[in-house]
């Protein structure tokens, strides 16, 4: 049976005392339900309310005739309702409260697998995009009224150091059409950062931070790789497909990415809205690529910008200011047990929040 079909059986005490009994109980438990029932009540009182005007109308009207004569002109003082426009509103929410819940229905059904979906084989980019809600609110509240409470951002992602002099990169779809963009992590504070090269084509964009006192004791424990790398290393990145970082390891798949492009590594890690612009880092610590994207029909699928074309696209857009850290004689991190490189390469990774123009 229908829902409306229900609803209408309900109104008209057309079920029974268990019908009626699992029906309210249903109206009590399930909040897209009531509010569906409750849009439909509205509607058919609106309908019923219209039906007895008319037929008031087409009383007065006769009463008119028989007084008056059928020729007769009527004058309406007021001006006169469409039944569209006078309960149009109603009908529309009405439809869009059963199109909620059908549409809710099938997305519980697609959960639990009971509807095939079409797979996508395109890439899908890892920004995370956000809607205002009262979350950081709430969260303010309950961490004390000392915190401060920022504004949601509209888009959020990953970035991490460039060198020890303030620049960050990340990928270029989190920050298009930035109004403003901040960046944060466990041990900074968050801080204003500007936009200062873009490389749309592969998708990097490059920010500088202008605080002083917060990267004057930079130590970037990372640096740029140079040279290739072969299929079946082991990697691992670090992200903020979350409030918190997180860390993600996997190998590297092939040496060309989505469609054959040579300008990426394909890697099996898996990677989430948020990811974008993460540092993707081989088993010594050295940064070999930067996070893009994934392919959304495949698990454990993505993809990252070589460092190489990194270092390049840098040499032909940049000063000196702006190239990377080079790789040192003795890399840092490297012969290090994993849980202290990740301890060491925290600070220069960083949540980055993006705020856009309505």
């Amino acid at each position: 049976m229908r829902n409306t079909e229900l609803f209408d059986k309900y109104l008209n005490e057309g079920l029974n005392a268990d019908e009626k009994l699992a029906f309210e109980s249903r109206l009590n438990a399930d909040e897209l339900f009531a509010a569906a029932f409750n849009e439909h009540k509205t509607l058919i009182n609106a309908l019923n309310e219209h039906e007895k005007s008319q037929q008031f109308k087409a009383k007065l009207k006769q009463i008119h005739h028989n007084e008056f004569g059928k020729d007769a002109k009527v004058i309406s003082i007021n001006k006169e309702e469409t039944f569209s426009k006078r309960y149009g509103r109603v009908v529309m929410v009405a439809a869009s409260t059963a199109l909620i819940a059908v549409l809710s229905t099938v997305a519980i059904l697609g959960t639990g697998g009971y509807l095939l979906k079409k797979q996508s084989n395109q890439i899908t980019e890892l920004g995370l995009k956000l809607k205002a809600s009262n979350e950081a609110i709430v969260e303010g509240i309950s961490r004390g009224s000392q915190k401060t409470v920022y504004a949601p951002a509209n888009m959020e992602g990953s970035a991490f150091a460039l060198n020890n002099k303030g620049y960050i990169i990340t990928s270029f779809h989190i920050i298009n059409s930035a109004d403003s963009v901040f960046v944060e992590n466990g041990v900074m504070q968050r801080t204003l950062a500007k936009v200062v090269i873009t490389d749309p084509k592969l998708d990097l964009a490059i920010l500088k931070i202008d605080n002083i006192d917060l990267i004057k004791n930079w130590q970037v424990p990372f640096s740029f790789a140079a040279r290739g790398t072969d299929v079946g290393e082991k990697v691992f990145t670090l992200g903020y497909p979350r409030k918190d970082m997180v860390y993600g390891e996997g190998s590297l798949s092939s040496l060309s990415g989505y469609n054959n492009d040579t300008s990426m590594y394909q890697i099996s890690i898996p990677v989430n809205p948020g990811n974008s612009g993460s540092p993707l880092l081989d088993e010594n610590g050295n940064v070999i690529g930067v996070i893009r994207g994934k392919i959304t029909s495949a698990e454990a699928t993505g993809f990252a910008v070589k460092s190489a074309e990194i270092i390049k696209s840098l040499q032909t857009l940049s000063s000196d200011s702006i190239q990377p850290s080079k790789m040192a004689k003795r890399p840092v991190l490297k012969g290090l047990k994993r849980t202290e490189q990740i301890k060491r390469i925290n600070p220069y990774v960083f949540n980055i929040l993006v705020y856009k123009k309505d």
